[in-house]
């Protein structure tokens, strides 16, 4: 027994040295930060945005409308015209259910922009060259996802967030 135990430590403090030199160095990566840095700059996010501003706009002109029968209504009703506030009625409903109708649309189309976006393959393959560049010059065996459920804790000190987005956004510049 007690050869056993001499012998493990002896091994162990020969191999010690041996090992110590394949310790992988790990780093971490804020992927959404990126993607949300890059698409600042780009003309598709641009467009994107512009789209979302025209969508807001028309909601807001649509809600003005909306606004507008219903104060026609109210006048109405105080004056005792029943008929037309019944009229303005039928046209308000038909108002907010188109509106209802165009955010639902414009939602979905907006959502599928943002995700064709987030999974463009150019952008992508950009974002994994400099991700690769980083951890090579850094010395790291492994890049994860900071956003990893699995990922406990992790050093600031090993985050290359900052690296990566500086070589993308002096690569667009």
């Amino acid at each position: 027994m007690k050869k056993a135990l001499f012998f493990t430590l002896i091994f162990t403090l020969i191999a010690l040295p041996v090992f110590s030199d394949t310790i992988t160095k790990v780093a971490v990566l804020d992927y959404s930060r990126i993607l949300s840095a890059f698409y600042k700059d780009s003309q598709a996010v641009r467009e994107l945005e512009e789209m979302k501003n025209q969508f807001q706009q028309e909601i807001d002109r649509i809600q003005s409308e909306i606004n507008i029968l219903e104060e026609r209504k109210l006048n109405a009703e105080n004056a005792g015209n029943t008929s037309r506030a019944l009229e303005l009625d039928n046209q308000i409903f038909e108002k907010k259910k188109f509106l209802r109708d165009y955010i639902r649309v414009k939602n979905s189309q907006l959502s599928e922009m943002n995700r064709s976006l987030s999974q463009s393959n150019t952008l992508v393959k950009e974002i994994i060259e400099e991700v690769e560049y980083i951890a090579e010059t850094g010395g790291y065996s492994l890049v994860l996802k900071k956003s990893d459920p699995n990922l406990l804790w992790w050093s600031y000190e090993v985050d290359i967030t900052d690296q990566v987005l500086q070589r993308l956004l002096t690569k667009m510049n």
